[in-house]
Parts: structure tokens; C-alpha cells; sequence
């Protein structure tokens, strides 16, 4: 009985809360409004995550604001952290402006910190009904690149929004701006151009718009309709100043606008040498399309540039690598810029030396080309960058035994590689260099000429770089910021380190365990005289064997056919109580500016 009536207690109490429930007016689920849909996905995929760049990068789209009022020193240590932590070694910042803007956002940014941010100009639009507007912007121009400015930067309202008097849009091709396209040639200052926008943007905002959630958060994103050009008359505009002006080179911000039809990005790339493309905010684009992305990618993979487009922030970059690096599949990338389309995307997976030349060497041929003006600064340091163009390939061969004067058969193929002397005094010697590989180390043969044994160590891990020496730096993985140094003096001492080098902040260590299969394997010769302190000689030579046992704690080690090592080699004498430096990668005031080494190349 008791069990009776405590079970219709509990069932009249679960009868009342349902007609309660029942009673309420629920959610039809058929009237969910599209806004308000959040899908979550049921796949379970891999999920890379890639912290730092397998090369440093340099990010050649990005607003980080103008003025000292903008740019204070917070601020811009701010930036600094989230680039050093996501390995980005240099960011463009697009917003320099002209005038006295532009000289203050320089003074914050390229002038404070050298080679950690580079600045492009713009033009100013007031007044381009005047009969000299475009003598004043040529001026202005001339005068913001003489003050250190890289570059150009113009943004999508010229052929959309900027208008004369009379109401006619400004146009991409107008020719009031042919005085501007001939100044960027004249100094070879690129510009870098956003024409245009995606696709979507230019259709009716209505059910069949795949950016229907983004255009009605930004609804002043839509250029449909009477008030704006058709997209295609603005490419068609833009692609008449790119084929009209061979010498200017134009960067197409955004992948030229056009990532939804990469069949015609390509054809541009074809025609016109003078342009080249970034990827910023689009890889929302490109990673629905990895298939046809990827091989265009690796065809045009000299004519890419990478860019976020997205002020620095360290999960935004990683988007992006995992983007490039990894075969993830459908991942969500809002964290890279913003919601860009309801869809996910794919990574594309490139080969490492494509990968090079995306994140940071096609950039550095372009905006530190030797022949530009070198005016800008007097803190700017030697930015042209020769090592961006300075490769060694480096054979496969047997492993043999080292004797000092190269006269293994594995050396007598390999051609010398020759250093250069760095400042016209001092001693007029020469110096050279030979590289090979084999399946457990790397051999280094240097040679140059002398008259003088200075050196007087004659005790291993000693300070050798105060006496004659040769040196030669290996960074196998820039993702790490260590590389090994090695220095052997005439005297046949050495100097074995691991130097972990942030910022330029430099500590070396010795390598443990130094015995063994771990122990480097070195012979030094001298020629014409005896190899003791103060001996007249005619020069000297040194031959080096490195295990890869020794540099295991460094990544990417050993290294395969088509791996990449940033490497320099330097040699230094004291004949006559005078220093003279030889280099092969063209370094500034320290040996240790690891960012300018060369790129070995296993072949």
C-alpha cells in the first residue's frame, strides 16, 4: 500500500510538469532563422598545430595604425611579442600616410626597430578636381620615399567610392595617376593595390549570396547595384595599368581579388611579369579549393607573397600556417582574419622550398632589391638582403677520411665557393669554401691565403675569433632560434657551440658528451712555412667533418635531398695588427645577424 501511494505521488507530480511544458508555446526548430545557425561539425580529423613558420615570415599586408598618437611604444611592443612568438620577423604596415604622418609612423616603427617593420605610403585624395593634383601627389610621392618609405598602398575606394565633383568615380586607370605609376618605377617602390573585392559582394544580398551572414554584419560591404562599377570593369580596369606599365610592379592585394577564379589570376601572372600577388584574407577562398590551390601554389610559387591582413596576433598567423603547412582537413579559419563564408577549409600541404619563398624570399627580392634607393634611414641596417639570392647546393657523397689539404677524391667535382672581403683595408688575401654531404655528417673544407700564422691559443673551446680563424654558422631549422658555430684556427684548435640567438641576445654553450661519434673530425694545413705562432706561411687550410650526432638538439637534422640549412661561412686575420673579415652571405657589424645567412641546398 505504501508503495502504491508513493508511485501515483510521483506520477501525478511527472503528469503536471508535462501539461506545464505542454502549455508553453515551443520553438518550431523549421523556423530557425539563418542568422542565428551554428552548425558544429561531426568529423574528427587531424588537427596540426603548427606554433612558428617553418620559415620566418615576413607579412607584407597589415594595418598597425599611423602617428606617434597611434604607434606608441606599448603598442608596438605589443605587436613585437605576438610577431616574435609566431616567428614573423617582419611586418609591412600599409597605413604610413604622407607628410608628417608618415615620418612619425617611421620613427615608431622601421626607425626603432630595424628590420622588424617597413612601412608603405599613400596618396591624398582631396582636391583631385585640381588641374595639379597630380603634380602635388608626384611631389608628395617623391618626398614620402625619400623619407623611407617602401612601397604604395592603395585602397579598394579608388575605383569605388572616390569621386570628382561632377560625380564620376575616380578610376583604377584614370590618367591622372600615370604621374604616380612612373614615380613607384622611378624608385622602384612596388605597389601594392586592392581592386576590387570578392565576388559575392557584387551580387544581390538574397538567398543565393554564399557571404550572406558577413554582408549583413558589414552591410557597407555590398557594392551591388546603379551607385558601383560591375566588378569586372574594375579588374579590367586595373589589369590596363598593370599591361600599361611594365617597369611599376603591383602587388594584387587579396590574391588580386579574384581567388574564386584562379584560371584568371594565372593568366595574369602569364601575361604580366611586373605582378604579383598576396594571400591575405583569402585563404578562406583558397582552402575550400585545395586541389586546384595547391598546384597553383607550386607553379607560381616565385610570383606569391605571404599576408594576413589581420593586426599581429599569434592565432591568426597560425591559421595560416597550418593553412600551408598541413593536410588538415575542414578547420575552421575565422581566427585568421573573420567569419569569411559559412564553410570550413583544407590545408594544402606545400613542399618546404616552396614554402621559402611564400613566407619570406619573394618578399625580400622585392622589397630589399639591391638596386632600390638605400636612403632611408641612418638606424636602417643593411637590409637589401643578398642572401636571399646566395645558395650553395651541396652534393650527396661517401663518407671518407679527413686529411687537411682536401685531396679526398670526394672534394675534386665540387667547385670553390668564394668569400668576399668585407670593407676595402686590410689584408688582400683571398678566401674560399667547399660543402659536401654524406649519410652521418657534413664536411667543410675552407681555404685561403696568408703570410702570417697570427694566432697564439693552443687550447680547444678558448676564444678563438681574436686570432686568425675561419668560421662557418649552420641554423638547420628556422623555426628555432639556435644554430651551431664552429671556428679552427691555423694552429688546428677549435670552437665548437650551440647559440640560441632571440632578438640578438646570444648566449653559447659547449656540446655535451663532445667524444666519440659525437666528436667533429678536423685537420688544418698550412703552406710555405711551419704551422706554429708567428711562422711565415702562404696560406693555410682547413678541413671539418660534423656529425649529425652533434647537432641533434637541433631540428630538421639530418638533412635529405631538398632539405634547406641557412648557413655563412667568414674567415678573419690579424695580420700587421689589423682585422680583415671575409663573408660569403653578406652579414652587417655581427656574424651573428643569423636573418642575412645564406640557404644551403642538399641536393
Amino acid at each position: 500500500m505504501i508503495r502504491l501511494i508513493t508511485f501515483s505521488a510521483v506520477g501525478t507530480a511527472m503528469f503536471t510538469a508535462f501539461a506545464a511544458w505542454a502549455a508553453e508555446p515551443q520553438d518550431d526548430i523549421r523556423e530557425l532563422k539563418l542568422r542565428d545557425w551554428q552548425p558544429r561539425s561531426m568529423l574528427v580529423t587531424k588537427a596540426t598545430a603548427v606554433d612558428r613558420p617553418k620559415f620566418p615570415a615576413i607579412d607584407v599586408h597589415n594595418h598597425l595604425g599611423t602617428g606617434k598618437q597611434t604607434l606608441t611604444p606599448d603598442r608596438v611592443a605589443g605587436y613585437l611579442a605576438e610577431m616574435n612568438e609566431a616567428g614573423v620577423r617582419t611586418v609591412v604596415n600599409l597605413d604610413g600616410l604622407w607628410g608628417d604622418k608618415l615620418k612619425e609612423t617611421l620613427a615608431a616603427l622601421d626607425e626603432s626597430h630595424p628590420g622588424r617593420f617597413l612601412t608603405f605610403a599613400q596618396l591624398n585624395f582631396d582636391g583631385i578636381d585640381s588641374d595639379d593634383w597630380s603634380q602635388r601627389e608626384r611631389d608628395r610621392l617623391e618626398e614620402s620615399f625619400r623619407a623611407g618609405a617602401k612601397g604604395l598602398k592603395f585602397h579598394k575606394s579608388l575605383g569605388l567610392t572616390i569621386r570628382y565633383k561632377n560625380g564620376n568615380l575616380m578610376r583604377v586607370d584614370d590618367p591622372k595617376l600615370e604621374a604616380i605609376w612612373e614615380t613607384c618605377a622611378k624608385h622602384q617602390r612596388p605597389v601594392m593595390i586592392h581592386t576590387a573585392d570578392p565576388a559575392a559582394f557584387f551580387t544581390p544580398l538574397d538567398r543565393f549570396n554564399e557571404r550572406w551572414h558577413e554582408l549583413n554584419e558589414h552591410p557597407a560591404w555590398l557594392f551591388h547595384g546603379s551607385r558601383f562599377p560591375g566588378r569586372e570593369e574594375l579588374l579590367e580596369q586595373l589589369e590596363r595599368v598593370v599591361a600599361g606599365h611594365a617597369k611599376t610592379t603591383f602587388i594584387g592585394a587579396h590574391f588580386g581579388n579574384n581567388v574564386e577564379d584562379l584560371a584568371a589570376v594565372g593568366r595574369w601572372l602569364d601575361r604580366y611579369p611586373n605582378f604579383v600577388v598576396d594571400l591575405d584574407a583569402r585563404i578562406s577562398e583558397l582552402g575550400r579549393q585545395p586541389y586546384t590551390a595547391r598546384r597553383f601554389f607550386i607553379k607560381y610559387q616565385d610570383r606569391i607573397l605571404f599576408g594576413t591582413d589581420t593586426t599581429p596576433r599569434r592565432e591568426a598567423f597560425r591559421i595560416y600556417y597550418r593553412f600551408l603547412e598541413t593536410d588538415d582537413e575542414y578547420f575552421d579559419c575565422q581566427a585568421s582574419h573573420h567569419l569569411q563564408g559559412f564553410w570550413m577549409i583544407y590545408g594544402i600541404d606545400l613542399p618546404t622550398e616552396v614554402l621559402a619563398k611564400i613566407y619570406h624570399q619573394n618578399a625580400e627580392r622585392l622589397l630589399y632589391s639591391v638596386n632600390a634607393p638605400t636612403k632611408v634611414s641612418a638606424d636602417m641596417p643593411d637590409t637589401t638582403n643578398r642572401t636571399a639570392a646566395k645558395e650553395l647546393h651541396v652534393k650527396r657523397v661517401e663518407d671518407f677520411s679527413v686529411t687537411g689539404d682536401g685531396s679526398a677524391k670526394a672534394w675534386q667535382p665540387i667547385p670553390w665557393e668564394p668569400l668576399t672581403r668585407r670593407g676595402s683595408e686590410g689584408a688582400d688575401y683571398n678566401a674560399r669554401v667547399k660543402v659536401v654531404y654524406s649519410q652521418t655528417g657534413l664536411y667543410v673544407l675552407m681555404n685561403g691565403s696568408d703570410k702570417k700564422v697570427t694566432a697564439t691559443i693552443t687550447e680547444d673551446f678558448a676564444d678563438l675569433w681574436h686570432e686568425d680563424v675561419f668560421e662557418f654558422f649552420l641554423w638547420p631549422d628556422e623555426r628555432q632560434s639556435i644554430y651551431f658555430e664552429y671556428e679552427i684556427s691555423p694552429l688546428g684548435y677549435e670552437l665548437p657551440i650551440l647559440v640560441p640567438n632571440v632578438d640578438h641576445k646570444f648566449l653559447g654553450w659547449r656540446p655535451w658528451h663532445y667524444e666519440g661519434d659525437r666528436k667533429i673530425q678536423k685537420r688544418v694545413r698550412v703552406n710555405g712555412g711551419e704551422p706554429k705562432s708567428g711562422a711565415t706561411i702562404s696560406g693555410w687550410t682547413a678541413e671539418v667533418y660534423v656529425p649529425y650526432k652533434l647537432l641533434e638538439p637541433l631540428a630538421s637534422v639530418p638533412p635529405k635531398a631538398g632539405s634547406h640549412w641557412r648557413a655563412n661561412f667568414y674567415r678573419v686575420d690579424y695580420d700587421d695588427a689589423k682585422m680583415t673579415e671575409w663573408d660569403w652571405a653578406r652579414v652587417g657589424p655581427s656574424f651573428h645577424e643569423f636573418e642575412k645567412f645564406g640557404t644551403l641546398v642538399f641536393d
